[in-house]
């Protein structure tokens, strides 16, 4: 598996742990790559510390191979024609293959992703724990060498961040960024840019509060037009809890669309960015900013 592509794995599943504690109850059961356990008499897999099933991932491995290496790699972490999975939100958010078989089967033609109707129930979990394998051992791996992202170029790091990354929208490298290489190692600046949240990713600077700039906010309307806003504490389908300026805490119920409510994510660029943002700029990205010491 490449070297140059480890890093990124850790920042979003990073990522997507803050995602799913941000939504999820406390107590409430893991997902995705913590899943539960497979097919019956399998062993529990998809990560978390638990074994994963070997069977299945033989089995998978020709199928993977088949339908998805010529274009992703046979080790899924990307080639010319397709991107790296490790960043793909929909196999980060799987469960068991349930959230991976709709994606698969319907394909995504606009951007040149066939198809795949004929796959099985069992295919597609197979393939789900085979993703799932190789991303927890790429995690692994990277997690006993910090340096290992600092691989790209920081000249094009620095002209992406000034241009196509529109970096420069909202962070300066003299401002909010300077000697931020003093603060954070090359693995976890390259984390911290996919998982802005503190806290995230391990490194220095695991564990410090979450600034202010990067508090998500949210407005509430009641059906009477009676409007709350504040921070967003807790959202789910079923609830949501904000804090107002003077300190209050305040739950409303959520049936559906009532009461309506919209969430201002500051951070949400970084988000968004995970869609289209390729091995080299991250890479590149990432030494430029170990230069800012």
């Amino acid at each position: 598996m490449s070297r140059i592509s480890l890093g990124i794995s850790i920042g979003v599943v990073a990522l997507v742990g803050a995602i799913v504690g941000a939504q999820a109850p406390a107590g409430a059961g893991g997902r995705g790559r913590g899943a539960g356990p497979g097919p019956a008499g399998a062993p529990a897999g998809q990560g978390r510390g638990r074994g994963f099933d070997a069977a299945a991932i033989a089995r998978a491995t020709p199928v993977y191979e088949e339908k998805c290496g010529f274009c992703h790699g046979n080790d899924a972490r990307g080639r010319a024609g397709g991107p790296d999975l490790g960043r793909s939100l929909v196999v980060l958010g799987d469960t068991g293959g349930q959230e991976l078989a709709g994606f698969l089967r319907a394909g995504r033609p606009d951007r040149g992703m066939p198809a795949f109707p004929e796959l099985t129930d069992q295919q597609v979990a197979d393939i789900a724990e085979f993703l799932h394998q190789q991303f927890a051992a790429a995690k692994n791996r990277t997690a006993t060498d910090p340096m290992a992202s600092l691989v790209g170029d920081a000249q094009a790091g620095a002209a992406y961040f000034k241009g196509a990354g529109k970096c420069a929208t909202c962070h300066s490298p003299t401002e909010d960024l300077a000697h931020i290489a003093s603060k954070y190692d090359p693995m976890t600046l390259q984390d911290r840019i996919v998982n802005p949240r503190a806290g995230g990713g391990g490194g220095r600077g695991q564990g410090e509060p979450p600034s202010e700039r990067s508090r998500r906010a949210v407005t509430v309307t009641l059906p009477n037009g009676e409007t709350v806003s504040g921070t967003l504490e807790y959202i789910s389908e079923f609830a949501v809890t904000l804090v107002q300026r003077d300190g209050a805490r305040r739950s409303f119920k959520r049936d559906g669309d009532v009461p309506k409510v919209v969430v201002t994510d500051p951070l949400q660029a970084h988000f968004d960015m995970l869609r289209t943002f390729r091995d080299k700029d991250m890479h590149d990205v990432t030494a430029f900013l170990w230069t800012l010491k």
